[in-house]
């Protein structure tokens, strides 16, 4: 029988299991947000310190704050493309409002932008990879 990993909570399921399981993780708390979010597998989040890390943002249109929660902010630092719909719970509106209407509130960058840097920084780092590996593959074919 096939096997399938959860993206919420990793766990390794049956085919048939798997439909029901992962609708689990997506029903609403109370507050409005998933009961889970997708987020890497703990070993492959960032382990690095968070030290410096944004992870409050404010929400001027309802003047609240949300807190990031740390599986998310490891996850996204290691692939900011996990999350590409570009919107983020606020716990003042209880929806997921555009990134780009948050600000960090550490930092005072609009949450968009962050975003958008952290990417094309990945983009950056994981195309010099590449060349890396090519390069390294030429020199030893020579």
């Amino acid at each position: 029988m096939k096997k399938y990993r959860c993206e919420f909570c990793h766990e390794w399921l049956d085919e048939e299991d798997y439909l029901r399981h992962h609708q689990e993780h997506l029903k609403l708390r109370p507050d409005g947000q998933q009961n889970e979010y997708v987020t890497l597998p703990p070993d492959e989040c960032e382990q690095a310190s968070l030290e410096g890390i944004p992870c409050i943002y404010y929400h001027a249109k309802c003047d609240s704050y949300t807190g990031m929660p740390e599986e998310i902010i490891r996850s996204y630092l290691k692939n900011p493309y996990l999350y590409s719909a570009d919107m983020s719970f606020c716990t003042g509106c209880k929806i997921h409002v555009p990134c780009l209407e948050l600000v960090w509130t550490e930092t005072g960058e609009n949450m968009q932008v962050y975003n958008d840097r952290l990417r094309a920084e990945f983009s950056y780092s994981q195309e010099q990879s590449f060349l890396k590996r090519v390069w390294q593959w030429f020199n030893q074919s020579i």
